[in-house]
This record gives C-alpha cells, sequence and structure tokens, in this order.
C-alpha cells in the first residue's frame, strides 16, 4: 500500500519530458557540487595541504581498487571504461568537502597523467600541426602521439591558428564586444547595458561563453573576460555614484565563502585551526548577528514609541494597544520594559505620550552610547597590536644588549657591510651571517632587530640591495 500510494504521488505530479528544461529557479550547476553533492563556492589556486591531501585520496582509492595512477587518471595506459572507477572522484573528492568534484577531477588529472606540461617548444609546435594535417582535429589521437592533453593541443592550436588582435582595445573592439554578448546570450533587448546583461545572468542562473565570443571578437578568451570584468567595475562605480548597488559578474560571487569552507575544513583535520577558524568567522558572524538582531529591537521600540506619541494620550488605559500588534507580539508590556529600562521616578508623572518622548531620547542616547563603542574597539585592537609589537622590540633590543652591543651599534656593522660593497648580492641573510662570523656568536634571535637596521639605513640612503 505504502509503495502504490508513493507511485500515484508521482503520477500525479510534473513528469520530466526528455528535452523540457527546468526553470531558473530550480535548475541546478553540477559543476559546484562536491562530493555529497552540496553546493560549494572554492575555486583559485591549490594550496600546499590540498595537494598533499587529493594525492593521499587518489593513491588509497587506486590501491583499493588495484588500478595504477595513470592508468586511474588519463595516462598512456588509460582504459576508458571500467567498471571498478565507476563514480570514482564523487568518493575521492569527500576528502575535500570545500572542493566541487569538477575541480578536484582536473587537478587530479594534470598532476598524474603523466604527459608533457608546462611550455611548448618549436618541435612540439610543428609536430602538432603536423599531426592535425593527418588526422584533422581528432585529438585524442594526436594525444597519444604527441604526448601532450588532447585539451592542451586544442588550445595551442587555436591560438596559433586563430587571427587574434592583440593590443589596446579601440572603441570599436569594445562596441562589437558588448553586441557579441547581447547575441550569444539572447538577451530580451538588443540595447542592453553592461549592468543590465549582469542582473539578466545572475538571475537567469547564465554564463557567458567566452570562446564563442572569441572568434566573433577576434580575441583571445580571457581577453575579453578581462575587459568585461574592467567594463562592470567601471560600470559599478558610475552605479554608487547615482546611489544604486554594484552588481557583480555571475563569476564573482563563487569567490565570496571560499576562506570559510577552506578554514572549516582545516579545522576538522587540525586541532590547532579550531582556533583561528572561530577567531575569524564563527565569533564575528555571532556578533554581527546579535548586533543585527538588536538594531532591529530598536528599530521595533522606535516605532512603538512614535505610535504612543502620536495617540496624545495621557494614560495607558486610552491607548489601543490591539491595534500596534503589528509592532511587535505584546506592544503593552514592551513599553513597560523600556519605561523600566529608561525613565526616572520623577518622569512617571509626565502624561503618557510625554513620558513616551523621554524615553525615546534616553533610546537614541542608548544607541549612539553603543555605536561609539563598536567604533571604538577596532582602535583598541591596533593599539594593543602596536603595544605587542614595541614590547617584541624591546625584548629584541635587551638581548642583544646581552650579547654585549647596542642597536647602535648593530646599525653601524650593518652600514659598513653595505658601503664596504665586496658583496656583488647583499641580503638580509647575509647580512646577518657576516655579523656572525664578525662578533662570533649566533644572531638568529635578533633577525628582526638587523632586518630593521637595513630597511632603516635603505630609506635613509635610498639604496637598494
Amino acid at each position: 500500500m505504502v509503495g502504490s500510494d508513493h507511485e500515484e504521488e508521482i503520477n500525479a505530479g510534473d513528469q520530466w519530458v526528455k528535452g523540457k528544461g527546468c526553470s531558473s529557479e530550480e535548475r541546478i550547476n553540477i559543476f559546484s557540487l562536491n562530493g555529497f553533492g552540496e553546493p560549494v563556492f572554492t575555486g583559485g589556486r591549490w594550496l600546499p595541504d590540498e595537494i598533499r591531501t587529493l594525492t593521499q585520496a587518489v593513491k588509497d582509492y587506486c590501491s583499493e581498487k588495484q588500478v595504477s595512477v595513470t592508468e586511474f587518471c588519463g595516462g598512456y595506459d588509460h582504459v576508458l571504461h571500467n567498471k571498478k572507477t565507476r563514480k570514482a572522484w564523487n568518493s575521492i573528492a569527500q576528502s575535500l568537502p570545500h572542493r566541487p568534484v569538477i575541480s578536484v577531477y582536473r587537478r587530479a588529472v594534470r598532476q598524474f597523467h603523466g604527459k608533457q606540461v608546462g611550455k611548448w617548444t618549436e618541435e612540439e609546435t610543428a609536430a602538432l600541426f603536423r599531426l592535425v594535417e593527418v588526422h584533422g582535429e581528432s585529438w585524442k589521437l594526436i594525444e597519444n602521439k604527441l604526448g601532450r592533453k588532447d585539451h592542451c593541443c586544442r588550445a595551442k592550436y587555436i591560438q596559433t591558428t586563430e587571427d587574434f588582435n592583440r593590443g589596446k582595445w579601440k572603441v570599436e573592439n569594445i562596441k562589437l564586444l558588448l553586441q557579441s554578448v547581447r547575441e550569444v546570450l539572447r538577451v530580451p533587448r538588443d540595447d542592453m547595458d553592461i549592468r543590465e546583461i549582469n542582473i539578466w545572468t545572475l538571475d537567469n542562473n547564465e554564463k557567458i561563453p567566452w570562446t564563442a565570443i572569441s572568434h566573433r571578437v577576434k580575441r583571445r578568451p580571457y581577453d575579453c573576460y578581462f575587459k568585461w570584468r574592467s567594463m562592470t567595475k567601471r560600470s559599478n562605480k558610475k552605479a554608487l555614484q547615482f546611489g544604486l548597488e554594484p552588481v557583480p559578474m555571475l563569476k564573482d560571487p563563487a569567490k565570496f565563502d571560499s576562506r570559510f569552507e577552506y578554514y572549516q575544513w582545516k579545522a576538522e583535520q587540525d586541532p590547532r585551526w579550531r582556533e583561528r577558524f572561530a577567531n575569524e568567522f564563527i565569533l564575528p558572524r555571532l556578533r554581527e548577528g546579535a548586533s543585527n538582531a538588536q538594531n532591529d529591537q530598536r528599530e521595533k521600540d522606535f516605532q512603538l514609541l512614535s505610535s504612543i506619541v502620536n495617540t496624545r494620550a495621557s494614560r495607558q488605559s486610552e491607548v489601543s494597544w490591539h491595534s500596534m500588534t503589528n509592532i511587535c507580539k505584546d506592544p503593552r508590556e514592551r513599553w513597560e520594559e523600556l519605561c523600566d529600562n529608561y525613565a526616572q521616578d520623577d518622569d512617571f508623572d509626565l502624561p503618557l505620550w510625554e513620558l513616551a518622548n523621554v524615553v525615546v531620547v534616553q533610546l537614541k542616547a542608548d544607541k549612539k552610547a553603543s555605536n561609539n563603542q563598536a567604533d571604538a574597539q577596532p582602535k583598541a585592537t591596533t593599539k594593543a597590536k602596536k603595544r605587542k609589537r614595541r614590547t617584541v622590540t624591546l625584548a629584541s633590543n635587551q638581548g642583544i644588549s646581552e650579547l654585549g652591543l647596542s642597536s647602535h651599534d648593530i646599525r653601524k656593522r650593518v652600514k659598513k657591510i653595505i658601503d664596504s660593497g665586496d658583496e656583488k648580492e647583499l641580503t638580509v641573510k647575509r647580512i646577518r651571517a657576516i655579523l656572525q662570523e664578525q662578533i662570533g656568536k649566533d644572531l638568529s634571535p635578533h633577525k628582526d632587530v638587523i632586518k630593521a637596521s637595513v630597511k632603516e639605513l635603505l630609506l635613509q640612503e635610498k639604496m637598494q640591495i
């Protein structure tokens, strides 16, 4: 019975039809999902600890499935259809939950495919053109013969053969770029500007296909992208002058939570990162939430007091408290709390609406005091950092004095080493080594004082090491 009821619910609902897409609200970008099927936003450069985790995850998976790493990641002995490795990258990507599956896959393939990487030589470029003449644009076949990945061969061939323009953008090129974006995206209007196009892409979750646009504009894809981004920034500056909110490109919000997700992943792996994660992300968000809630409550209090003042009532019985329930749940109880917190004993002899005016004045003073306290907190933090820096400097100077030297002596010795010109390339580390040879003692604990002395001399004499 349960199964039949479930089948009836499915049949009663809208069935999926091949060729019929879903709405923009229901559309899911599968390239932003991690190994657990959750949307994530981390992108950009891979850090060393992420690479180590990915390397270990790939090796563990290959060891479990008894396949070689090059076979698994598309090397020379790569087997495309392998039942052992089905849904492998979803499993591997679970070790990096802050990274999308597609990002994990691309990084692993680049790292373990075993083929040539780096700058193209003239011999490789010539061989690429010969292979294209023989085999056409069969990039998988060219990959096996040339020793370069198929997408690298395709990108190199397109960049070399296409007649892309370089250098400064002219007005005609910018107009052509704008018109090409309109035509490729098929926007509703032909006169939409950059701001309106960016809003339309965000609302409809549409990405701008820069490769297709590059062939129309005769510019490289990343040149078109960076030009559009600079035009977007210029458009946002003008929007701020007119009091409008800036509109980002579709790709920009993807970087919003990247540091948060990375720090969260590190905190789960290493207990030493938990305090740092809490101080940089959790506590500020909690404070921000508490501050927002307090500000919302203050606004409601001001609305309530303004309503009481407008009634010109002398007693509580003359106020229609029921009409104020849209401001707060129990307006009369909240009014009594405000009176207890902000009114003096003598104020209760005043008419009700005048008493409300007194409470408004006290509430505004309390809001101003809390804002001043919040503004003074960053200044106090800056002063604490300066005090800490000064303490470290004093401790370093005290340590040098124990060696029988002073900061002035160190400065004189550093100046003498720089002026001598015996060394062609001097660095702070090399100056410290020369000082150690002269003094005969280890100066590693005092490297900050030596570095400060070198900077001071360079600023005074405008020299370069």
